[in-house]
């Protein structure tokens, strides 16, 4: 549902896709005989969702310190769980373990992340999928923001 035609998809985190395209990749290489011997093989991989987390953790951290090196970060939420409620936070983070922490909710969820590189804060979307929002309706934007008392 980006309607901002500017926004570009940067980053997915779906361990359903991970642990899928894993099942194929093995059937691929001849390690596993069909797709659900891969997916069966997949996910007893107990490295496999950690590696490809810390990836995804790199790959943002990289990216959040590009756009915004001081780390302070004003996050907005629409249609937040099953209540659909609305809410902002200001926040510091210079790690994407931190930023995500901040903002998503501590449960599973599947996530995509957009970046409007063109926006003059190089604007963050997050549209996030979870047992509270399984239809991903529930939407962060966040942008750079001036320093902020986070104890305040």
């Amino acid at each position: 549902m980006i309607t901002d035609k500017n926004s570009s998809l940067f980053l997915t985190w779906d361990t359903t896709e991970i642990l899928q395209s894993q099942a194929k990749h093995l059937v691929e290489l001849g390690e596993a005989e069909h797709e659900e011997q891969g997916w069966t093989m997949a996910c007893e991989d107990q490295f496999l969702l950690d590696d490809e987390w810390e990836n995804l953790l790199y790959c943002l951290t990289e990216k959040l310190n590009e756009i915004n090196p001081e780390g302070y970060w004003h996050g907005e939420v629409e249609n937040f769980g099953w209540r659909k409620t609305s809410g902002y936070k200001d926040f510091e983070a210079d790690t994407a373990r931190s930023f995500l922490a901040a903002i998503l909710p501590q449960t599973d969820c599947t996530f995509h992340i957009y970046i409007d590189e063109s926006h003059p804060f190089k604007e963050i979307k997050i549209q996030n999928f979870h047992h509270d929002s399984p239809m991903g309706n529930e939407w962060y934007t966040i942008v750079v923001s001036d320093a902020i008392d986070i104890a305040a």
